[in-house]
Order: structure tokens, then sequence, then C-alpha cells
């Protein structure tokens, strides 16, 4: 009896790894499947780097084609394929990159900023097309579209909308929105002498997602700077975090600017940063 239940444990646990292995196994497309994916993929933002989208209207799914040509294409400066998802037996695929933009404001000229970016796509005629999913009308390939999903604030009631007639109301009511949103600080000091972070919540009151990002700008030797996450939901934080580790030799800083931009309001939030010896922090 000892011997039979030996038997059957090892028999099911032989059965459950099998199992095991043919799930792992079918996760893994065929090298010649993803290889073809990841180029279309890369011809089709390539692209939209070069600001060849007729070029890149070829590579659209036939029934996303009439919205692809009607929305706003933004050129970018570059990006990069960071993850593929398969389903649909490996028809279909959710592919997610990082991508460089440029934000388009007089007062801010040349300034670039990451956008993470979550596409899909699926085999029509044999070939690997970008496509829209009805279930996400509003994601287009430059980012969130639909207003409903963008916008902030409270709803306004249609007949609500006939008493803001002035441009007076119509700057206070913009002026509520964008305070929805900020930092709980707007200065940190880091120290000099030995390695030190500090941390700066950005707080989103919208009613809608927001993304938060890190404008570019200059290195410092030893400095970094992270935020735990880029799209923020309604009412939820993103944690920066800020670290200094000074660097042997290197003369240390005196202060520097870190500037956080929210999209798709451009609004801005800077951040002091001041160096100093840590007996001066206490």
């Amino acid at each position: 009896m000892l011997y039979r239940g030996t038997f059957h444990r090892a028999a099911l646990s032989f059965t459950l790894i099998s199992a095991f292995a043919a799930t792992a196994f079918s996760q893994t497309p065929p090298p010649e499947v993803d290889k073809a994916l990841r180029t279309r993929v890369n011809d089709f933002f390539q692209c939209h780097v070069d600001g060849n989208f007729r070029k890149a209207y070829e590579m659209v799914a036939e029934d996303t084609k009439d919205y692809y040509f009607a929305v706003m294409k933004i050129r970018l400066k570059s990006f990069q394929l960071t993850s593929v998802k398969y389903s649909d037996d490996f028809k279909k695929a959710t592919v997610d990159l990082n991508t460089d933009q440029e934000i388009r404001r007089p007062e801010f000229p040349g300034t670039i900023v990451p956008v993470p970016m979550t596409t899909k796509w699926k085999i029509e005629e044999g070939k690997w097309v970008w496509y829209r999913d009805a279930a996400d009308a509003h994601v287009t390939p430059m980012g969130e579209s639909e207003i409903s999903k963008i916008m902030p604030g409270d709803k306004i009631a249609p007949q609500d909308l006939s008493k803001i007639v002035t441009p007076e109301q119509l700057q206070r009511m913009a002026t509520n929105i964008l305070h929805q949103a900020g930092v709980d600080k707007q200065e940190v000091t880091l120290a000099t002498d030995k390695p030190s972070s500090a941390v700066v919540t950005f707080h989103n009151g919208q009613a809608g997602t927001v993304k938060v990002m890190i404008a570019g700008g200059k290195t410092l030797a030893g400095f970094t700077s992270a935020l735990d996450k880029t799209d923020v939901g309604p009412n939820e934080d993103a944690v920066l975090k800020l670290t200094y580790d000074p660097q042997a030799g290197a003369t240390p800083p005196s202060k520097a600017t870190l500037r956080l931009v929210v999209e798709p309001f451009d609004q801005i939030f800077d951040v002091a940063i001041k160096f100093a010896a840590s007996a001066a922090n206490r």
C-alpha cells in the first residue's frame, strides 16, 4: 500500500509538472513570429521619429485606418520597445514602449520628456498591424485621446455651462483645475559629505489620469532622480526619490532645480535642491 501510494503521488507530480511545462511552453512565441512583430513595431515607430506618417499608415489595421488618418500625430525623438505580451494563439500582442517627446511650449524650448506607451497589434493578411481596440477606444499610438479620460476636475452639468460667460470665470475655473495637482514640498536639501536622499510626493487631485515626468536637464555626478510611477490615477500619488552620493575629488554643487512636467496640461512643478554639509542639515 505504501508503494502504491508513492507511485500514485509520483505519477500525479509528473502530470502536474508536464502540464506546467506545456503551459509555459505555450507562452513562448515562435522565434519567427516574435521577430516579425518586433521588426514591424520598430518600423512603425521609426516612421514617427522620421515624420513619415504615410508609410506608417500602411502598417495600420484596415478597421483603424480612418481613425489613424484623422488623429493627431506626434513626432518622437526616440523610442525603445520594453515588453511584449501575446494572446489569441500569438495572433495578437500588446507592446509597451518608452518614448522621448519634446514639450511644445516656447518657454521650455528643446525640453525632452519620457512618455511610456502601450500599443495593440494583430496579424492581418499575414502581417502585424497596429490597431485600436474598441474596449480601449481612447488609446492612440500617441497616448490618451478621450476627453473624459484626460480632462480633470468635477463634471459640470450642462445647465451650469451657461453660467460661465466671462473670461474671468473661465480663468478661475482653469486655475481651480490646475490647483488640484501639486507636490508636497518645493525644496529639499541633500548632504555633500555623505550619501543622502530625499522624497517629494506628487498628488493628482484630478478626476482623470495624468502623466508626470522628469524633464531633461544637466547631469550632476552622483545625483539621481526617479519616479515610482509615471501614470498617476485620480487621487493617487507618485513618489519622486532624489539621491546624492558625493564623488571623490569632485566639487559638490551648491544648488540645482529639478522640473516635473504633468501632461496633458503641460503643467510644471519645480523642486529646488540645495546641497550642504550634513551638520548644516541637523
